[in-house]
């Protein structure tokens, strides 16, 4: 099964052949808050599904990075566990709420712990107004959310689970994430600005030319993108266009390779294969072999 974690519409079973019609339980629900908390949030997500009698393929699966920072809730009673992504039998466990930071690199999961997960999908330094540190210390790092809000993670997962319809969840999340507000919801301008062009056109936007047109010197634009963002501007945009390269693999029935690398701004091949084996672990003809609906989920077998 597809994990959840940063995606709002997972439906996990869509690549799965018509003959497995088995008896099953899913849902999958999203909300897309209203403005101005819709300036840094997503949406929120909640995913429950288990098909009876169906043994998976697969127990774990990587993720690719997105430099979007998430937060994860497991309704369930165990721990959340996070894998090496260079070495899976290793892992990391956790409570049941955690805080999955900005990454510019990939995280492997656990596909079992999955069956009962509510989200809150950030969109890039959308973490910022809601915690006292600045975003850079998340960087490719999850944390215990109880850590970082105390008893409010509690009450919040709580209060999720005495929900009494997934609609009444997202209204608790959202009254709980409003709640914890401790900076302004918006983001400095210049900010906003440079992380919508490094997201929209990240194939040709150049860090030097955006900071030229902001008014800011270097030094101040980096230590503010960074504290708000969590990567550098350079890490950033290399994400961005990595997200860039998959979103074409996956619409694509035949990739030409050389093609794909120059029209998302690689110098050449060798550039692309290098920048796409450190964002993913794998090679290009790798990743496509294994590729699913799921752009960022990749089993691993």
């Amino acid at each position: 099964m597809a994990s959840p974690y940063f995606f709002c519409t997972a439906l996990a079973w869509l690549f799965l052949s018509p003959a497995l019609q088995l008896p099953r339980r899913m849902i999958q629900a999203r909300y897309i808050p209203q403005m101005p908390l819709a300036g840094v949030v997503r949406c929120f997500w909640y995913w429950e599904g288990t098909f009876q009698g169906h043994t998976q393929t697969h127990t774990q699966e990587r993720l690719m990075p997105t430099g979007e920072p998430t937060i994860v809730l497991d309704l369930h009673e165990e721990k959340i566990r996070v894998y090496d992504w260079k070495d899976p039998s290793r892992f990391e466990v956790f409570g049941h709420s955690i805080l999955c930071g900005p990454r510019s690199e990939p995280f492997v999961i656990d596909t079992a712990q999955q069956d009962r997960v509510f989200g809150i999908q950030f969109r890039p330094g959308g973490t910022f107004p809601f915690f006292h540190a600045p975003c850079r210390e998340f960087e490719n790092r999850d944390v215990d959310l109880d850590l970082l809000w105390r008893d409010a993670a509690d009450r919040l997962r709580e209060q999720l689970l005495e929900a009494s319809s997934v609609e009444d969840m997202f209204q608790v999340a959202e009254a709980a994430l409003l709640a914890r507000l401790v900076r302004p919801l918006e983001l400095h301008p210049a900010i906003s600005y440079a992380a919508r062009s490094f997201s929209t056109r990240p194939h040709r936007a150049k860090v030097a030319a955006v900071v030229d047109s902001i008014g800011l010197s270097h030094r101040r634009f980096l230590q503010i993108f960074t504290d708000q963002i969590g990567l550098t501007p350079k890490a950033f945009c290399r994400v961005q266009r990595f997200q860039r390269v998959l979103r074409q693999v996956n619409a694509a029935l035949h990739v030409d390779w050389l093609q794909l690398a120059l029209d998302c701004g690689y110098y050449d091949q060798a550039h692309f294969i290098h920048d796409f084996q450190n964002f993913s672990g794998f090679t290009p003809s790798v990743y496509c072999a294994r590729k699913t609906v799921h752009a960022n989920h990749v089993p691993l077998v």
